[in-house]
């Protein structure tokens, strides 16, 4: 129930102030990945209020050593211990990622990475999960790629159509992958390393598949289906945690962390 949500959320932020989480989070990083920050559509799963999403970022600013993901990368590929990091993405090149939750990243100087489907950048695409929620996508330009790319923040790879991974292989597979990495190293005139799984459930991801992230050149491909990171884990299987719009406050997100840490 929403209340006992609410109970636990404010349990979990006196847990962050009293910094107890520190001792929960030693061996582990928290990787959160958005969508969309609208307030136009509070019923939307995968859409978080702007206000909602400022007040999260405040929230990693205060409890959080936030990091850009290709740090994360690096301290796993080379074996560090992990220790209360956390880790902010954005998936698939809405154009509130720029409009509106850039600007606050940027105020709090929090990084982050955003992983965009070329094929969505200006265009008219309506993808299911927008059709069915009666919505009618917005996506970037790649002006606006560019521009999210000057300002300091990492893009990343998310196939060309936003493909489900565990449906498609072969070479099918291998352009989406492929492309999807090509087109954005042409647009923005630099290296693109970073790579995530569209949907990202366990189903939806092969290995074989997730072979050939890696022959394209990416140096890691998180999944979605929730969990936190840790030390020692592999770069091309580590978790991220969605954040959607079933959290109404940063302790109940917190909340969710704490529950991860105990579980893992």
């Amino acid at each position: 129930m929403r209340w006992k949500g609410r109970v636990g959320g404010a349990l979990a932020s006196a847990l962050f102030r009293s910094g107890a989480h520190r001792q929960l989070l030693r061996d582990r990083a928290v990787v959160v990945v958005y969508h969309r920050v609208d307030d136009r559509y509070p019923d939307d799963p995968i859409t978080i209020p702007v206000s909602l999403f400022a007040d999260m970022c405040r929230f990693f600013a205060r409890h959080f050593d936030v990091i850009p993901l290709s740090e994360l990368v690096t301290l796993l590929e080379q074996g560090k211990r992990l220790g209360g990091q956390l880790v902010i993405t954005f998936d698939d090149g809405y154009r509130d990622n720029h409009r509106v939750a850039a600007p606050i990243l940027e105020q709090l100087r929090l990084p982050a990475c955003f992983f965009i489907t070329t094929g969505f950048l200006e265009s008219a695409v309506v993808p299911w999960w927008d059709q069915r929620a009666g919505i009618a996508s917005e996506w970037m330009s790649w002006d606006e790629v560019r521009d999210l790319k000057r300002r300091g923040f990492e893009i990343g790879a998310h196939t060309v159509t936003h493909v489900d991974l565990g449906n498609v292989s072969g070479a099918e597979a291998q352009r989406e992958i492929a492309d999807s990495k090509a087109v954005l190293e042409t647009r923005l005139e630099t290296s693109v390393t970073l790579f995530a799984y569209p949907f990202g459930r366990e189903a939806q991801i092969s290995e074989a598949n997730r072979a050939l992230v890696a022959e394209a050149g990416f140096h890691c491909c998180p999944s979605a289906f929730g969990g936190l990171v840790r030390s020692g884990d592999d770069p091309f299987r580590f978790r991220r945690m969605p954040v959607t719009g079933w959290y109404r406050s940063p302790g109940e997100l917190g909340l969710e962390v704490l529950r991860a840490s105990r579980a893992a």
